[in-house]
């Protein structure tokens, strides 16, 4: 696999905002140098997640979205103060079927303005339910559909396998869990098959995100962890061909109730283990697992909320004005 030169990633949607999180070294802030002047705007968090990629090589550069937030208001609103022009965007990936990285995807599309392919697993459309104790969520991705996307101005691009989407940038397709702790999963989760099957969802459609970056290694985004983000990092390091682990970043799907502090305390080990200079658990990670990664490997955790900017090896300079 062909390396890049660098990498950005913006993230453009997240489930906190702190204004107290200073910028450093390779991570910039929207920090209260903005949220406090008048100059400039506040971002917004909702329980969501948005990335914007882009990697870099010496002849040119390739821009994408990975997911679409919760609400296309939230990631319109982020990307307009931190100076994105969603125009420049190539191609937008979706995770999974899940509500809290698809539901901006129609209003996203629209703001892009060009016609745009949309990478998604083609059982990310399946209707797909939460049956709890209590109550039933019937078809929580009933807001994901193909039409939708087409009248957007999204072109579809259905792949159960990896795509690749530009030097060192690639998706993982269907995956497997390996790491024998990353096998707990919350319970009442339906899946209704195109055939008219209802079994367990076992979220085959779930993908993560490689960067490959020339002389630092690789960059994982796990937006949801519902393979277990260790057995996510061995995917893609098997696909890419490249051992070493820069950095991990997402949801980690360890928030949940009923999860082992076994599992949380293997999944803080067994990231350690890889000796990253990153590991930034957003979104459905959880209090516990940021602890816990914080606690074993406190040179490499991060705090990363929306507004945050990462930059990983050769990178233009950011001309992107704030506001």
């Amino acid at each position: 696999m062909t390396r890049c030169a660098g990498a950005r990633i913006t993230v453009l949607d997240e489930n906190f905002i702190d204004i107290l999180l200073p910028s450093t070294p390779g991570i910039r802030r929207y920090n209260m140098d903005q949220h406090f002047n008048s100059r400039y705007g506040e971002l917004l968090a909702e329980n969501g997640l948005c990335f914007l990629v882009e990697t870099f090589t010496e002849n040119g550069s390739t821009t994408i979205l990975f997911d679409a937030g919760l609400t296309s208001e939230v990631v319109l609103h982020n990307a307009r103060h931190l100076g994105v022009e969603l125009n420049e965007v190539e191609a937008v990936v979706l995770s999974h079927g899940h509500p809290d990285h698809f539901g901006g995807i129609n209003g996203v599309l629209k703001a892009i303005g060009h016609p745009t392919p949309v990478v998604a697993h083609p059982d990310a459309f399946n209707p797909r339910m939460i049956v709890k104790p209590h109550t039933t969520l019937p078809m929580i991705n009933i807001g994901l559909t193909r039409e939708g996307i087409r009248e957007s101005g999204g072109h579809l691009m259905e792949a159960r396998g990896s795509i690749p989407l530009g030097p060192g940038l690639r998706t993982s397709g269907e995956m497997e869990t390996t790491a024998d702790f990353e096998f707990e999963a919350p319970a009442g989760r339906l899946c209704v098959h195109a055939d008219g099957r209802v079994e367990a969802d076992d979220i085959n459609d779930h993908q993560v995100l490689g960067i490959d970056v020339e002389g630092h290694g690789l960059i994982v985004i796990d937006p949801c962890g519902h393979r277990g983000v260790v057995s996510s990092i061995e995917h893609m390091r098997a696909l890419t061909g490249t051992d070493k682990l820069y950095g991990v970043l997402g949801g980690f799907h360890t928030g949940h109730p009923g999860i082992s502090a076994n599992r949380i305390e293997n999944t803080a080990k067994a990231l350690a283990a890889y000796e990253p200079k990153l590991v930034a658990p957003m979104h459905c990670s959880g209090f516990p697992l940021k602890k816990a990664v914080a606690d074993i490997i406190p040179e490499a955790f991060d705090l990363v909320t929306a507004g945050t900017v990462i930059t990983v090896g050769d990178v233009p300079a950011d001309t992107r004005v704030w506001r």
